[in-house]
């Protein structure tokens, strides 16, 4: 696996497509990498990848149980000592998996095809969105912007230029100043290609988001927006949600086995509306 995320991370290993991996995925194969090891210490074996070059049907049939039971213990130890929920534990497996496939198809290891049983539910949250009217009243309300501390004005700035073109949180942060594009007929666009799927994109602009990146222009360098991690921005935006009174309870329904469960806050209650907000 060390190896592996290494041949990743340098670009000898490259997408079905042939673009270099993002680092984020290199990230997430890191994290497995350090699940697996802790499962090794917790269980106090280690995991090992027979070949099977010439092996009786018994000694298959082996191998098979060896995997099914690692897969039983690995999925329980996500579930019941780490607390995951399905769609975590499923992108877990989804990348042993795709060790698995780099081992056989990229090397030429025959490890047999057991690793193809590894499935999980799969269950994708309900997104929380605001109401048209909510982000109108977030661009319009000037008596509510300048009750806001500087960095919250800020982040209210970046939440309502990213629900104005779409873009994902990491492509909002990338957007430079040669980006914009002046159209003959009048008017201004975003042409950028995205940074996971690689798709150009030519969105317009309204005034008023142009009217964001013209606040931004001497801060932001030859970026077109203020530079703002990722977590800071959740931690600032639930607080906008807080202070603009959008609290009301809202379940946060999450699936483990299959199973539908309520997720409960740390006190016990009900999550609120703001704290479903994120990038």
């Amino acid at each position: 696996m060390d190896k592996f995320i290494s041949a990743t991370a340098s670009g000898r290993r490259l997408s079905a497509s042939g673009k270099r991996i993002g680092a984020g995925t290199i990230d997430q194969y890191r994290q497995v990498y350090k699940l697996l090891q802790q499962f090794e210490a917790l269980q106090q074996t280690r995991i090992r990848i027979q070949l099977l070059y010439r092996h009786s049907k018994r000694q298959l049939q082996q191998e098979k149980n060896y995997w099914q039971r690692f897969y039983r213990k690995f999925l329980q130890y996500l579930y019941q000592e780490r607390g995951c929920y399905d769609q975590y534990a499923g992108s877990v497996c989804k990348v042993i998996k795709v060790l698995f496939r780099y081992l056989a198809i990229e090397k030429g290891l025959p490890t047999g095809e057991y690793y193809k049983t590894f499935r999980v539910p799969q269950g994708q949250p309900k997104p929380v969105v605001l109401t048209p009217a909510q982000l109108r009243w977030l661009i319009t309300d000037e008596q509510f912007v300048s009750q806001l501390r500087p960095c919250l004005q800020r982040t209210k700035d970046l939440f309502v230029f990213g629900c104005t073109t779409g873009l994902r949180y990491a492509d909002l942060m990338r957007l430079k100043r040669t980006d914009l594009q002046y159209l003959p007929e009048g008017g201004v666009c975003l042409c950028l290609p995205t940074g996971k799927t690689g798709a150009v994109v030519q969105i317009p602009l309204p005034d008023y988001a142009l009217a964001i990146t013209e606040k931004y222009k001497r801060k932001s360098g030859r970026y077109l927006l203020p530079r703002l991690a990722n977590s800071n921005f959740n931690l600032q935006i639930k607080e906008v949600m807080r202070l603009a009174g959008w609290d009301h309870p809202l379940p946060r329904l999450r699936q483990r086995q299959g199973r539908l469960q309520e997720v409960r806050n740390r006190e016990g209650g009900c999550w609120r509306f703001y704290e479903h907000i994120t990038a």
